[in-house]
């Protein structure tokens, strides 16, 4: 695991870079009209990269999960891997209809699409129902979020 003051950054580490860089590219795009529709397009683009990479520093834990799902497991571990496979889900329906709704991206790229208020309205709810799972996601993890805010970031603002 991680080995103290020795120089090297932790995997911990980097996945709590990766997961609070996610969070906020996420913070930044949930509320269009704050931002106006191009940043908020374009922001979604950079979304899709960070939460593509938070997916793969957390492959091994989905693997592992996935073959002990039908074994046992602890009631709060198999909500997790249910709460984040609705996350997958909603998250990747949003971003998908949030494309196919585009004002911004996609005409740059050169593509114009005829906008259908049914992906509108599946856009709105998938993205509204992301949020919701977060919150709850954010609230199981809250604690490792708070070790590790104090672990790298208290800590090293002290010792400077």
């Amino acid at each position: 695991m991680e080995q103290p003051n020795n120089g090297k950054i932790s995997t911990n580490q980097i996945n709590w870079v990766i997961d609070l860089v996610t969070f906020i590219v996420f913070f930044l795009i949930v509320a269009p009209q704050s931002t106006g529709i191009p940043v908020h397009e374009w922001l979604s683009v950079v979304f899709v990269g960070t939460f593509v990479v938070h997916i793969v520093a957390h492959w091994q834990w989905v693997i592992e999960m996935s073959k002990r799902f039908f074994k046992k497991m602890q009631g709060e571990i198999r909500f997790n891997y249910i709460l984040d496979a609705l996350f997958f889900l909603f998250m990747t329906t949003a971003l998908m209809s949030g494309f196919l709704i585009s004002e911004a991206v996609l005409p740059v790229l050169g593509v114009s699409l005829t906008i259908d208020p049914f992906w509108v309205t599946l856009h709105e709810m998938s993205a509204n129902l992301s949020l919701l799972i977060l919150a709850i996601h954010l609230a199981m993890h809250w604690q490792w979020i708070v070790n590790a805010f104090n672990r790298y970031v208290r800590k090293t603002a002290i010792s400077k």
